[in-house]
């Protein structure tokens, strides 16, 4: 993620907003409502699958109302100019990330070592729980309407070819080059755990990984790590943080809807927002297995390093969220988790 200008932002606002003009005058002209839905993962990642049952349950139930333009593979830009251009209106349905860049208080995804397993990430990021009314009240003032929380599942870090993997923090990371996304609390985690921190967009980490500017890319799903397979000698899964993504539609133009297509809209989003739990999960074993298929090393860390891993990571975090969010929303969210400190 880069951080861009207001002026660069500016424009490119205006632009999208022409072309949402421009979409909706020819959908009113077919009689049909128009949904730009796009994300900017390829067609193997779970977004595929939520955004075409998403469309098919949508249809279904419509009985073929809307006219959906679907658009993967990053067909409308980056992740991040995605998010720029469902603020403006120009892409009515988007999935992707927390951009903190937005409002700081979505770096609150990031928080590690909260969810144990799929079962507590459910509890603290789905339907009804408490990150999840969290993010809503930040969407909601951003102009975006958010449709649920799609988890991706629990994260580590790859290191390339080469190289031994640093299991005990921070001994063995010294020197380590961890390539972290560009927000603050990836920054403070990987400093504290003895990392050399590299903040870098994402569409550069694989040039990275090839030339060695970078030994490893934190925050790395499962799902992920094939994209990288070439330049990779192990993944060391942490399970340090569960990655959630976001499922958005831009806020205006939900409300032009009819009250029936409003119903129909958030019915389906509701329907598919609670499969992708499911689908979610089984598709994180299924990479797995690919991964080690691969002949990629696969680490996991004994309870004695998760532990000393996780305490370094919570101390640096929670006195972050609690700046952000205040204590008595933190303690929250920790009970929720059932982590005491």
């Amino acid at each position: 993620m880069k951080i861009r200008s207001k002026a660069v932002k500016t424009v490119m606002i205006c632009i999208t907003a022409g072309l949402f003009a421009s979409f909706a005058f020819s959908s009113s002209a077919l009689g049909k409502t128009t949904i730009i839905m796009a994300h900017a993962m390829p067609t193997d990642h779970i977004f595929h699958k939520i955004s075409k049952r998403f469309e098919s349950k949508l249809q279904e139930v419509s009985g073929g109302a809307f006219t959906i333009q679907y658009h993967p593979s990053g067909a409308l830009g980056d992740w991040t100019t995605q998010v720029d251009q469902a603020m403006a209106g120009a892409i009515q349905i988007n999935l992707g990330w927390a951009l903190s860049e937005l409002d700081p208080r979505l770096d609150v995804s990031n928080l590690g070592f909260i969810a144990k397993d799929w079962e507590t990430a459910k509890k603290l990021y789905g339907p009804g729980g408490p990150l999840d009314a969290i993010y809503k009240e930040i969407y909601g003032r951003l102009g975006l309407t958010s449709l649920g929380t799609i988890p991706t599942g629990f994260t580590g870090f790859v290191v390339r070819k080469g190289l031994k993997a640093p299991v005990n923090m921070p001994a063995d990371s010294k020197g380590f080059k961890m390539r972290v996304p560009p927000f603050p609390m990836a920054i403070a985690r990987y400093k504290a755990l003895g990392f050399s921190v590299v903040p870098m967009a994402f569409s550069e980490v694989h040039t990275a990984l090839q030339t060695g500017a970078i030994d490893g890319r934190a925050y790395s799903p499962v799902s992920e790590i094939m994209m990288f397979r070439d330049t990779l000698q192990s993944y060391v899964y942490t399970k340090e943080h569960f990655e959630q993504t976001f499922f958005f539609t831009n806020t205006a133009w939900l409300n032009k809807l009819s009250k029936q297509e409003r119903e129909w809209v958030m019915q389906v989003a509701e329907e598919v927002v609670a499969w992708s739990w499911d689908a979610s999960e089984k598709d994180n074993i299924e990479w797995l297995r690919k991964v080690r298929e691969s002949g990629l090393e696969v680490i996991e860390l004994t309870d004695a390093q998760t532990k000393a891993y996780s305490n370094i990571v919570l101390e640096t975090e929670v006195p972050i969220v609690e700046k952000m969010l205040g204590k008595d929303k933190v303690d929250e969210i920790l009970k929720a988790a059932d982590v005491k400190l």
